[in-house]
């Protein structure tokens, strides 16, 4: 509970103090005074001195008049405001009461500075000294020791949760995102229901996020434990796709084709069979295979001393002329890959363009078949009665392709299927064009060393008749760098493979709670909360008068929690008036559940200039019942009007309030000594 008990603005001038005091007690108040004679700059420093003007904008201007800020009106002259502030005193549920001072103009203090002191300083004169301070409207302050607003929340007896952004982080649900169901100010707060409900504070669904936690549902814990595992499985996509693509560009340099990778999340470990093939002469062989048979001739060489050129001129000619023999098979070889990569490259360019063909066309079929359903007579498929819906070449005049054409709907569901038909054929091309690049980047290897090899052999031949074959050692140092690639590269598949099953268990797990939380449904409590809300509503809107709908046909949404008929949210089908009614009660039915059940309202409710749009003064003098019948001790309502004294005193008799009362031609704000 939030109990305002005293509220102090002060301005300092170049003449006479001035200032106003005003003393609210529990229950109902009424702060009645002339219009344009301050009552909306006290309620806007009550917003100011708890640093909550981040409800009304994202701006950082003070929500004050420049009465205090820059000049004020004293004896018809206008005095310069030298320093001013505002301090408000309040009460938690458990007696606890702090006073809390902040400055609007000082050359000392900043206004995000908080000061707050113990007990009772307004309203039993104790000096405003030896307290404790804080900051507000800064980074931090809703989360760190010395930010006001998480000591605020906590003298509330809140413990404000993490909540989802827009970009997938989380952040404390703000305090500015639950006060405009506390609070209507009087320029833009009347213009819809949560009017005030910012957005700047880039939280996900933040209106209703903020209504789950002040009625304290169940829902809230459900949504919230959603939302932190939609995050995770997201943040376990990236890390998924990390993963592989850290993989594929191991193995890409080493002419490594990889079979078996899920690209996305599986559930099932036992889809992770990741396997590298190598492309031979005339197949496809493994990693472990192509091992074995490079670490075999390794094994050969190793067995006999390194020749010298003496001692193997005729093997180095007879090498000489099979590597050359062997590159011009390669020469060969490789040309026809590239041919081969190049009329697939050009196939699956017409099939990406086949498929966008196809979506343009369906979505066209998709555009006219809506028109038709919304009672157009002349929804033809635009574009699409001159050209083939097969090959896309231009028909001509008066050619028709079918005297039994296909219905719109079966158009579409034909389209349908032949685009997926031909994004499957476009995924199988591109998984042939990525093991022919593999086979061309592996020929190009392979002419790479046996050009490697020729150049070691010709200088084998014309160097000195003793020394050591340059081509023997240089093929034993290719050998064993290609079968440590090779094995640098089956390490990383075996470290790859054990971590995405890993993650295949950690993504099936958060599968299984995402569907778990699916199956859940609303718990009891929550449909009680919501209920009495309802019902509260309906019970108000009737007394109110509201007549451009019939009560018992307005619902709380069970998924936005705001009022609705007939699946939509109240608008444009309500009176002007009617809507000044709707937010009267939505917001008197948030305050009753939090007293009937267990919530996390502030127990406070404050409306400047209710009487919005004329609404006619029963309506009213309704909404004064009503308020006025709210338990006294439990909660705190705040009206500030312009209504005439006279006509307010008839509609209060009778009904508990405290009444402040300015009379009239006078300022709220004025010299006190």
């Amino acid at each position: 509970m939030l109990k305002l008990r005293h509220l102090q603005l002060r301005v300092v001038t170049e003449g006479p103090l001035c200032g106003a005091d005003l003393e609210f007690t529990s229950g109902l108040n009424i702060l009645r005074a002339d219009n344009s004679s301050g009552k909306s700059t006290c309620m806007q420093a009550v917003i100011y001195s708890l640093g909550l003007e981040g409800m009304l904008s994202a701006r950082r201007d003070i929500p004050l008049p420049h009465a205090m800020t820059d000049s004020i009106e004293v004896d018809g002259r206008d005095l310069r405001v030298l320093e001013s502030w505002v301090a408000l005193e309040m009460e938690n549920s458990s007696g606890r009461v702090i006073t809390v001072r902040r400055h609007v103009k000082s050359t000392t203090k900043h206004m995000t500075l908080v000061e707050e002191f113990e007990g009772p300083c307004l309203s039993a004169g104790l000096p405003m000294e030896r307290g404790t301070d804080y900051f507000v409207r800064r980074p931090g302050a809703a989360i760190r020791d010395r930010g006001f607003h998480h000591h605020l929340a906590e003298f509330l007896g809140w413990e404000l949760p993490q909540v989802s952004r827009l970009d997938g982080s989380e952040g404390p649900l703000y305090l500015e995102c639950l006060f405009p169901y506390f609070f209507v100010e009087q320029k833009h707060g009347w213009s819809g229901i949560q009017a005030r409900i910012p957005t700047h504070f880039m939280i996900r669904d933040v209106s209703r996020r903020a209504a789950e936690f002040i009625l304290n549902l169940d829902e809230y814990a459900t949504v919230l434990r959603r939302q932190r595992l939609e995050a995770a499985g997201s943040q376990m996509d990236t890390e998924w796709r990390q993963v592989v693509d850290r993989l594929v560009g191991a193995t890409k340099g080493a002419a490594v084709v990889l079979r078996g990778v899920p690209a996305k999340p599986v559930s099932d470990t036992a889809a992770v069979a990741i396997a590298g093939v190598i492309a031979s002469e005339r197949e496809w062989i493994s990693i472990d295979d192509e091992i074995r048979l490079l670490q075999t001739r390794l094994d050969e060489l190793d067995r006999v001393e390194v020749p010298t050129v003496e001692e193997g001129s005729q093997q180095l000619d007879r090498d000489l002329s099979a590597a050359q023999e062997s590159l011009t098979v390669i020469t060969a070889q490789l040309r026809e890959e590239v041919d081969l990569l190049a009329e697939s490259i050009s196939r699956r360019d017409g099939l990406e363009f086949r498929v966008e063909a196809l979506e343009e066309d369906l979505q066209r079929h998709k555009d006219a078949a809506l028109l038709r359903r919304l009672g157009s007579e002349h929804a033809a498929v635009i574009g699409g009665e001159s050209t083939c819906p097969t090959c896309q070449q231009a028909l001509p005049d008066g050619f028709d392709v079918t005297l039994n054409p296909m219905s719109p709907d079966e158009s579409i569901s034909y389209i349908d299927q032949e685009l997926r038909t031909f994004r499957a054929m476009y995924s199988d091309m591109q998984r042939v064009i990525e093991n022919q690049q593999a086979k061309v980047a592996g020929l190009r290897d392979r002419m790479s060393q046996v050009r490697r090899n020729i150049r070691a052999i010709k200088q084998s031949l014309t160097s000195p008749s003793a020394t050591p074959s340059v081509a023997a050692v240089a093929e034993r140092i290719r050998l064993q760098d290609r079968v440590e690639v090779l094995q640098a590269v089956q390490s990383e598949i075996f470290t790859a493979s054990g971590d995405l099953r890993a993650r295949a268990v950690a993504w099936e797990s958060n599968r299984a709670a995402l569907r778990a939380l699916a199956e859940q449904g609303r718990s009891p409590r929550d449909a009680a909360k919501i209920s009495f809300l309802q019902n509260s509503l309906r019970q108000q809107l009737r007394s109110y008068h509201f007549n451009s709908l019939d009560p018992e046909s307005i619902e709380i949404s069970p998924d936005t929690y705001r009022p609705i008929h007939e699946g939509f949210d109240l608008g444009f089908d309500l009176s002007a008036s009617d809507m000044i009614r709707v937010i009267w009660a939505y917001l008197l039915a948030f305050l009753e559940a939090g007293l009937n059940f267990s919530a996390n309202h502030a127990r406070l409710l404050i409306f400047d200039e209710p009487r919005q749009q004329e609404t006619n003064r029963l309506s009213f003098s309704a909404l004064l019942d009503r308020a006025s019948h709210v338990n006294g001790r439990e909660a705190q309502i705040i009206f500030a009007t312009s209504e005439e004294a006279e006509a307010l005193a008839g509609m209060l008799q009778g009904r508990p309030h405290h009444l402040i009362s300015s009379a009239p031609g006078t300022k709220l704000l004025r010299p006190i000594h």
